[in-house]
């Protein structure tokens, strides 16, 4: 096989891989907390556990600040230790993006949130009349256990819900680039010899 073939099959190659990583884009986690049943001090989170701390399940009418959103979690429980929720799996090292539900307490205070995964974190804040909105991000980490961890310890946290994680593949640009490196290899070698 000559190389001009070599480097059009191996073009077609990088090409085919970015079209497929592209359309491979998928969501890899998502919780709602609709399963369980709302209680103070909740910790039978079937994705979640909590690793300092305590968080309430609230909502559908139990300590219901957000009607018509379902259940969704108080980060500081009844104890006046505020929570922290960390997920039971690990994610690999790579560009993800999370988006989540986040609002004030609705009662009378604010509220510092820390959000990490791995080696990337976020703060926010969150005051009592915020209303339950989207928040999103997209970053690079390292990988681990997606974390929330509410500061405070007034037994009044932020309301978190709704979240998604979804990986975000590597550009169709970065493999294209790619393609385009190995065929100048592959022209370097052909005028050398």
């Amino acid at each position: 096989m000559n190389n001009n073939k070599k480097i059009l099959m191996i073009g077609v190659l990088f090409s085919s891989l970015a079209v497929s990583t592209a359309s491979q884009a998928a969501v890899i986690f998502q919780d709602n907390f609709n399963a369980g049943s709302g209680s103070l001090n909740y910790s039978s989170f079937a994705n979640w556990t909590i690793t300092n701390g305590t968080v309430d399940l609230i909502g559908n009418g139990f300590f219901d600040f957000y009607p018509g959103n379902g259940l969704y979690v108080d980060l500081d429980g009844s104890t006046s230790q505020a929570g922290t929720m960390s997920t039971n799996l690990n994610f690999a090292a790579g560009t993800y993006n999370i988006s989540f539900d986040l609002g004030g307490s609705q009662r009378g205070d604010t509220n510092s949130i820390n959000v990490s995964m791995g080696s990337w974190s976020t703060s926010l804040v969150r005051n009592s009349g915020d209303p339950l909105a989207p928040v999103s991000f997209t970053f690079s980490t390292t990988g681990g256990s997606l974390v929330f961890h509410n500061h405070g310890g007034d037994n009044i946290g932020a309301i978190l819900d709704n979240i998604t994680v979804s990986a975000v593949p590597v550009p169709a640009a970065a493999w294209l680039f790619v393609s385009a490196l190995a065929g100048l290899g592959v022209l370097s070698r052909r005028h050398k010899a």
